[in-house]
Order: C-alpha cells, then structure tokens, then sequence
C-alpha cells in the first residue's frame, strides 16, 4: 500500500495520495497539480481516481486539470446537486478497488449536503484501517456548518452530529482519521497542530464532542462564523471549474517606469519584512507577510484584482506567493517590482513610514485623547482580560466590510495577537484616509503590562 500527505503552503490545506499495486487515488488535490503527478512517476504507479470529499470553499481545487492530465475518473457526491460540470457521482456505499485496498463513499452531510468521507479496507477485511473526513471532523475540531445560512444552522447542526456519532465513530477507535484541514484553516475555528489522529483519540479529547446529547451539541456548536470573501468565488469555480494553471510560473518583472503607469489600476502587494515596510514604503501599497497572504489578501480584495508584488532583493519567497494567490483565484498576477523602494526614490519619488506605537507608552498614556483601539482578532481570539476601554472587535477578515463603524476623525490603534496583521490593517487603513497607528507588541503584549500595573 501507498499511502502520502500532501500538505498545500499557506492554506493548511491536506489532499492525500492512497492506492495500491500500480494504482493510486488522489482525495481533494489543490489546484497545481503536478506534485501528484510526479509521486505516481517515481513510484511507478498511475493515478485512476480522483475523489473530492464536497465542493471546497477555500482553495480552487484541482481535479478538472488532474482528469485531463492522468485520464482519472473524478468522483463527486451525488447527494446534492450543485452544478458540477465534471465528475461522475457517487452514493454512499460506492466502492472502488486499487489493488489490494478497497475505498467506500460514506455519506457524512453536515458541513455541506453532500459531504462524503472516504474509508479504506485492506482486502477482505471488514474492520476499516483509515477514513479521510474531508471538513466533517478535524483533528481537535468539526467542519462549520453555516454554510445554508442562520435559518438552516440547526438543521446542519443536526447533520453532523449523526454524521460523526452514528456514521464516523462507530468505524471504531482504531481507525487512522486523515481531514482535509488542519490548523490556521478558515473552515475550522481551532483545530489542533497534529498531522493526524484516530478516531477513538478524537472521541475522548476533541472538545466538540464532549457532550450528553444532539441537543446540546447543537446547542454548543451551531453558529455563523467568519466567511472570508474569497469563499464565493471558489464557491463557483469549484463546480464549473477553473482556469489550468500548467505548472510554469507566469511571474515577470518590472521595471519601475512600467509600476508607475500601472500603479493606480492594480493591487501593489509588499511582501518584504514587515519592519522593512513599516521604515518605508511606496504610497498606495499594502504590506502582506507571506505567511498571511491567503489568509487575509482573499478576504479584504476582490480576486479580479490585477496584482503587482513588491519585493527587495530577495526574491526567495516571490514564486510561493505566486502559487498562494493562483490556488485561492488570483490570477490576475501582472509581475513583481524587484528593489522596488530604492528605484522609487531614485525616480525622485516620496516614500510613505507607518506609524506605529509600543504598546508601553499606549499603556502610559501617550496615546491621542480621541481614540479608537481597534481589535482585528477574530472572536475566538478574543479573552476576558483583554483591554475594553474605546475598543471595537472587527476582525481583519470583514474589515473590508465594516469600514463605516470607524471614525475618520480619530485616532485608532490597531491590535492583534502579535503585530504581523495589525501592520496589515494600518496599511489598509491608511490608504483609505484613516489615521491608523500599529500597536506594536500585539494583545499579549497589552495583557502583560497591564498585569504588571495591577501589581
């Protein structure tokens, strides 16, 4: 048996290769599919299968370009009918055979209508060896279920719970468990860092399912949580299927005078240290870290955006931002601006700082009277002791859409949990005409002078 995990960057996204013999599955592939390609090529083996769990929301999946390139058979749910123009469907029950392993279709509805979990059998036998639960339980977490709006949160609610209790559980403890997510996901609120787990150690330690009864599970879990912009354009690529992205990067640089003309027309991403952005800038530009590029970029613009990337020097992490903003559909990527800040100003131009503020000399009043402390974190973050004075919770992921409950006319201080989004949300603040100000240090930060005061 062939069994791998697939982990995408940035998305803390899962797909998984599995076969046997000389054939192989892939389960929910992300978009730039060659990495599946290349592990059937050095095992010898071809892939015939692609089984997608349901219509993912935050990523563009990848199973039309990995069909088209492999000759597999895509498998969708037939549980629900969303408009696929690709796929074969599939009920619960359906089996596939790969060799010396059998993979079932088990209907587990609740994050989506047709959600379909993926067990696998070694031959014969009747006890299952591991399941792929797509968003229907994580490690430490359970796939959202608000998808079908407030009206049907209970019913969704519902759903999962009979999914999990009655048709996941019962498999037995022993069953490796391998979800399609894993921490940092938008389509979990906590889930733990582990690469995997069982079912049985899911039963016992996943918080979520430390209940008595449906009701209370409902009760406990059914909620309308954060949905990232990003999420409704996926949702349509996801069923009439997106542009091939081919495995080139199509990334071309710049030169300063092509920016300039271009400037007023595009999204300008600053992807350098985020102290490097703060010190100075090009006016109109956005500071995004890497690491927060799909987590944030898809939630505050629109992915019709044409981007430009601002780079210094280093243009290490230049093609895996690429590849984060083609997998959640930027693909307007017009090219990078390599040394952007230093040709800037030897063109004679100004550069912009962004202000900031320790969080010590916030706590000791040398902040504006008038002020707001805005809060980007999102709920879930949030903790009793946390500061309350003027402070408004909007987290960073519908700050696009919240923009009229800020003051113009006010200061306000930007916190998050360590200061990496707070400079991202100044920076979209500031150019948007609010005077916003990073509060360096973040809400820990905060917390722990605050303790020291109380002393």
């Amino acid at each position: 048996m062939f069994f791998k995990i697939i982990e995408t960057g940035n998305l803390a996204h899962y797909s998984y290769i599995v076969g046997d013999g000389n054939e192989l599955a892939v389960i929910d592939p992300m978009r730039d599919v060659s990495v599946y390609m290349k592990e059937a090529r050095k095992q010898g083996m071809r892939i015939k299968y692609i089984l997608e769990t349901h219509r993912n929301e935050d990523y563009v999946i990848g199973s039309m370009e990995l069909s088209e390139k492999t000759g597999a058979k895509i498998l969708i749910s037939g549980h629900e009918e969303l408009g696929h123009v690709y796929g074969e469907k599939i009920s619960d029950g359906h089996e596939i055979t790969l060799g010396d392993i059998r993979i079932r279709a088990l209907h587990t509805p609740g994050h989506t209508l047709g959600h379909m979990s993926f067990v696998v059998f070694e031959g014969e036998k009747k006890d299952p060896y591991m399941v792929f639960t797509g968003d229907c339980l994580f490690m430490g977490d359970l796939g959202r279920t608000d998808f079908y709006g407030e009206e049907n949160l209970g019913k969704m609610t519902g759903l999962l719970y009979d999914s999990v209790f009655n048709r996941l559980l019962p498999l037995g403890d022993e069953v490796l468990m391998f979800p399609a997510h894993g921490a940092g996901s938008a389509c979990g609120d906590s889930m733990d860092e582990r690469p995997f787990s069982t079912l049985g150690y899911e039963r016992k330690s996943n918080p979520h399912l430390q209940v008595d009864s449906k009701e209370e599970f409902i009760k406990n879990f059914a909620k309308m949580r954060i949905k990232p912009r990003y999420f409704e354009k996926m949702e349509v690529l996801n069923v009439k299927g997106g542009e091939f992205v081919g495995e080139d990067i199509v990334l071309n640089a710049l030169t300063i005078e092509e920016f300039k003309g271009m400037k007023d027309d595009v999204l300008a991403i600053d992807i350098r240290k985020k102290e490097g952005f703060i010190g100075g800038h090009i006016p109109g530009t956005i500071y995004m870290s890497p690491r927060s590029v799909t987590s944030v970029v898809g939630s505050l613009f629109n992915t019709e955006e044409k981007v430009v990337l601002i780079i210094d020097n280093n243009t290490r992490d230049l093609e895996d931002v690429y590849w984060y903003l083609r997998r959640i559909g930027f693909d307007n990527i017009i090219g990078y601006v390599q040394n952007a800040i230093d040709m800037w100003e030897e063109s004679g131009e100004e550069i912009n700082k962004l202000f900031t503020m320790s969080s010590k000399k916030f706590m000791a009043g040398e902040r504006d009277e008038d002020y707001i402390l805005l809060d980007i974190r999102k709920m879930e973050e949030l903790e009793e002791d946390d500061p309350s004075e003027n402070r408004i919770n909007i987290p960073i992921q519908i700050l696009y859409d919240s923009l009229d409950r800020l003051d113009k006319e006010k200061t306000i201080y930007i916190l998050c949990g360590s200061g990496e989004k707070a400079t991202v949300a100044t920076s979209y603040l500031y150019n948007r005409g609010y005077k916003s100000i990073v509060l360096t240090g973040g809400a820990r930060m905060l917390k722990s002078l605050r303790k020291k005061e109380d002393i």
